[in-house]
């Protein structure tokens, strides 16, 4: 990342830190932030196999990083190996689910307390 970081900042090279890992993902962009890179447009981005690490992925977005999903298409016996070594790897996401459950639990409330609030 070191390397790669200093590539960026003389504006040589472009990279995609593709991690469901939220520490990596954190380091990441404190070290962008320590470098003085602009997160819109500081040749860094992040991507996500949609469906895991939403939360994070989200956040990157709403912060203006620019984040995205990725979704794996092609024949399911071709796809299944992939997604089962993807689930595998990232066995330490199932706490992320429960995670972003809770946050989902919670924006619902939100939006269903702001729609009430400019009912009245």
């Amino acid at each position: 990342v070191e390397i790669v970081l200093k590539q960026i900042e003389r504006q040589k090279c472009q990279v995609m830190i593709a991690s469901h890992n939220e520490f990596t993902i954190q380091y990441v962009v404190e070290r962008m932030r320590q470098s003085g890179i602009c997160p819109a447009n500081g040749g860094i981005f992040f991507g996500q196999l949609l469906g895991m690490c939403d939360q994070v992925t989200y956040l990157l977005g709403a912060g203006g990083y620019c984040s995205y999903k990725y979704v794996p298409y092609g024949p399911i016996e071709a796809v299944l190996p992939y997604l089962s070594r993807r689930a595998y790897e990232n066995k330490g996401m199932l706490k992320g689910s429960q995670k972003e459950i809770e946050l989902l639990k919670g924006e619902l409330k939100r939006r269903r307390w702001s729609v009430f609030s400019t009912a009245n």
